[in-house]
């Protein structure tokens, strides 16, 4: 009877597997699911069979559930996740794997790993001319062991008549990889006391900005565009996404607006840039502190150049109502509260579309009194990564929204509201904020779980 394929973690009598399970339970791969799976895979695919070349269609169908036959030009989502596992597991060997005895690397432009062993150079063979030594311990006597007269040494005589070891060079290239490694492990440490650090400081925002944002993808903060609000006022209505996405926005909607073809030119290009509210700005900075204190790169993109819909793994922050930031539109569907203006009466409203016992079915901007601010965690399709979503009912109160993703005080209440604590998985939820004009900070007045479709 043929002998049963093992999985990784069973065959202990493979050095090959049993580092392939050290390094998949490291600190580089264990908080990213799919990087390890995708590590485990290709691994096993190279221990059972180094000869058979890995295609990425077929990593693609087997570990990102991608269908049979598809379009590797356009889905590049193997290659992307295939060159952060090579640049993790660089870094692996450089820290936490210094002294593992096995090597284990992914080559450009392959899909298989090739395991290799690390043992430091062997020690030289004895020189041709090495003293003799007898079973007692006592050295042959023979007629090199005198210095001679001209006080060069009997070594450096054998060194003449034998290729020499180079040893200075050993020893440089010995000083060499100690200080490397010093360098590796000591930035290492230096950015483990940094997370630690700033985790002891906000341990809730660091739990929740790791759990949504810490998934080896891409984050792309996209906020709102101003010009397109004024485009709104202008025509009395929302411009819808696919409007805006188009390559012909915003020239469509100014034409039978602005017959001058001078002032046409200026305000299309203009509007065709877009231009960030002066409400995103100081978001912005705070977002960009939680990028730095819990090590996730952001990338902020305009509105007009983000693709929230393509088909690529990525989270994304979109600041601003479906009004300022079309993009927003993809995932009111899924949302309770939800972002409504009256161009009628040029009044705001937030939309409480299931009201429960002691809610409002609306909340209305007026008169200056309370205002309000959403924020709305949920899961793009297909599991393709995380969205949160940030606005206020006016632009101006975006800063609630912001406030409670970027202060422990805030996020506190929050984890108080849904039940959760640090050790706890934080479920999709949105947050109604509310704020009176004699209140410091926004309160929450409801909230909602959001289930993974």
């Amino acid at each position: 009877m043929a002998e049963v394929e093992k999985p990784l973690g069973e065959s202990l009598d493979d050095p090959r597997r049993a580092l392939v399970n050290r390094v998949a339970a490291s600190e580089s791969f264990a908080k990213s699911p799919r990087l390890r799976e995708l590590l485990t895979y290709l691994a096993e695919c190279a221990l059972r069979d180094p000869r058979s070349p890995v295609s990425e269609q077929q990593v693609g169908v087997a570990v990102f559930n991608r269908s049979a036959g598809y379009d590797t030009s356009s889905d590049t989502v193997v290659r992307v996740q295939a060159s952060e596992v090579r640049k993790r597991l660089k870094y692996y060997f450089l820290a936490e794997g210094l002294n593992e005895p096995l090597v284990m690397e992914l080559p450009r432009g392959s899909y298989l790993p090739v395991f290799s062993s690390r043992e430091l150079e062997k020690a030289p063979a004895p020189l041709a001319n090495e003293d003799a030594v007898y079973s007692n311990g006592h050295k042959q006597s023979t007629a090199e062991d005198a210095t001679p007269r001209d006080g060069i040494t009997r070594y450096q005589q054998t060194s003449a008549q034998v290729k020499p070891r180079q040893p200075a060079l050993f020893v440089l290239w010995a000083l060499l990889t100690v200080t490397v490694a010093v360098c590796a492990w000591l930035a290492y440490q230096n950015n483990q006391l940094r997370k630690q650090s700033a985790a002891e400081a906000a341990p809730l925002l660091g739990h929740f900005w790791n759990q949504f944002f810490q998934n080896s993808w891409q984050t792309e903060v996209v906020p709102s565009d101003f010009d397109l609000i004024v485009i709104s006022d202008v025509l009395g209505h929302n411009v819808p996404l696919k409007e805006y996405s188009s390559k012909d926005y915003p020239k469509t909607l100014i034409d039978p607006l602005i017959k001058d073809p001078k002032i046409n030119n200026f305000v299309s290009k203009a509007a065709s840039a877009g231009a960030i509210t002066e409400y995103d700005g100081p978001v912005l900075r705070s977002l960009s502190l939680m990028s730095e204190h819990f090590r996730i790169p952001f990338q902020v993109k305009p509105p007009r150049q983000a693709r929230v819909d393509q088909d690529y793994p990525g989270n994304f922050i979109l600041l601003g109502h479906e009004r300022a930031n079309p993009w927003v539109g993809m995932f009111e569907s899924r949302m309770n509260f939800r972002h409504y203006y009256d161009d009628t009466t040029r009044t705001a409203k937030i939309i409480n579309a299931s009201p429960h016992p002691g809610e409002k079915p609306e909340y209305v901007f007026e008169n200056h009194q309370e205002t309000y601010a959403v924020v709305a965690c949920l899961p793009r399709r297909d599991g393709r990564g995380n969205v949160l979503i940030l606005y206020g009912i006016a632009l101006a109160n975006i800063d609630g929204a912001a406030h409670l993703v970027t202060n422990e005080a805030a996020i506190a209440k929050l984890y108080a509201r849904l039940g959760v604590g640090p050790s706890d998985r934080i479920p999709y939820f949105e947050v109604l904020l509310g704020k009176l004009p004699s209140a410091q900070n926004y309160e929450i007045i409801a909230h909602r779980i959001i289930s993974n479709p």
